[in-house]
């Protein structure tokens, strides 16, 4: 059968169901004289008369008023056809709210891993400060860090996070520094943002005064400076450790204070979505994989700072 024949179906099932050769065009989105050409068309296809044409208007036949039924039963299941194969297409894709930095910092290095075990999901990130709307359907997933989740989401724990001091294995050779240092006067102090949102991102002056080490000196010890500053051996700086951890792990980089100025941020991170939707296949998938990454990256960085971390 020719597609213009099954226009000419979908044509003549609009019209007997809505009544009118107009009624059907608004439904289908066609003009009066379409419909009447595509049922002309399938008339002289099938040799049947499908419709007597008066001045009054035209009046469906008998033979087409048999078909009625089973034309609207047809193309319903058409229909649910096609709704379903939208669903298992959708079922396929995954929309993630995260922050700009969160998905460099943390997701990139991992997703291979993910796309390893579900080659079948697409994952669409957004990314911004700005939290999407979960309920009303801006993501399916979310990574955040919050104080409080509310009864409308549902929640998994990912790790606390926190930051502490990273250098160059050379800066902390030069300025001898380790483990038991006592006296930072004279090296050149950074910190990754200004103090802002978690009340446990704190600057060097109160991580001094906490840990008892001593700082004379007349430059600030606050200078903003992130993971690049450290690389190019300019200090010893504030680093969130999700940002360092790359550069841990590779030895460009060291903790040369050891854990005691680790710091605990006050809100961790959260996976979350709507307590009202059923999961996905691939919201499930995303879920499952992001707690057993959770496990490794808390292995990898507790032996890396020397710190159990949760």
């Amino acid at each position: 059968m020719k597609l213009s024949h099954l226009n000419g179906l979908r044509a003549l099932e609009a019209t007997l169901r809505n009544g009118t050769f107009s009624a059907a065009s608004e439904e289908l989105g066609v003009t009066v004289a379409a419909i009447g050409q595509q049922i002309r068309g399938l008339e002289d296809y099938l040799g049947v008369k499908l419709f007597d044409r008066h001045p009054s208007g035209a009046k469906p036949t008998p033979a087409a008023l048999r078909i009625a039924r089973q034309l609207t039963v047809g193309f319903s299941q058409i229909d649910d056809a096609l709704s379903q194969l939208g669903a298992v297409r959708d079922a396929a894709k995954l929309r993630v709210s995260t922050f700009k930095w969160f998905h460099e910092d943390w997701l990139t290095e991992r997703m291979p891993r993910f796309y390893d075990i579900a080659p079948e999901v697409e994952v669409d990130f957004d990314l911004g400060d700005r939290y999407a709307d979960l309920i009303g359907g801006e993501a399916d997933m979310a990574i955040r860090i919050t104080p409080r989740i509310g009864p409308e989401l549902t929640s998994r724990h990912l790790f606390d996070g926190g930051f502490l001091p990273v250098s160059t294995p050379d800066f902390a050779r030069a300025h001898g520094l380790g483990p038991q240092t006592r006296d930072l006067t004279g090296v050149p102090l950074f910190r990754f943002s200004p103090t802002a949102g978690d009340p446990a991102i704190v600057g060097w002056d109160v991580l001094l005064a906490r840990s008892g080490i001593r700082r004379d000196d007349a430059a600030p010890a606050n200078r903003v400076g992130g993971v690049r500053v450290a690389l190019s051996g300019q200090g010893l700086v504030l680093s969130s450790l999700l940002n360092a951890l790359p550069e841990l792990r590779s030895g460009r980089l060291v903790a040369p204070l050891g854990p005691r100025l680790h710091t605990r941020y006050t809100y961790g991170y959260k996976l979350v979505w709507s307590a009202g939707r059923s999961l996905t296949p691939a919201m499930r998938s995303f879920r499952d994989w992001m707690l057993d990454e959770r496990q490794s990256f808390l292995a990898e960085a507790s032996a890396l700072v020397g710190l159990e971390l949760h």
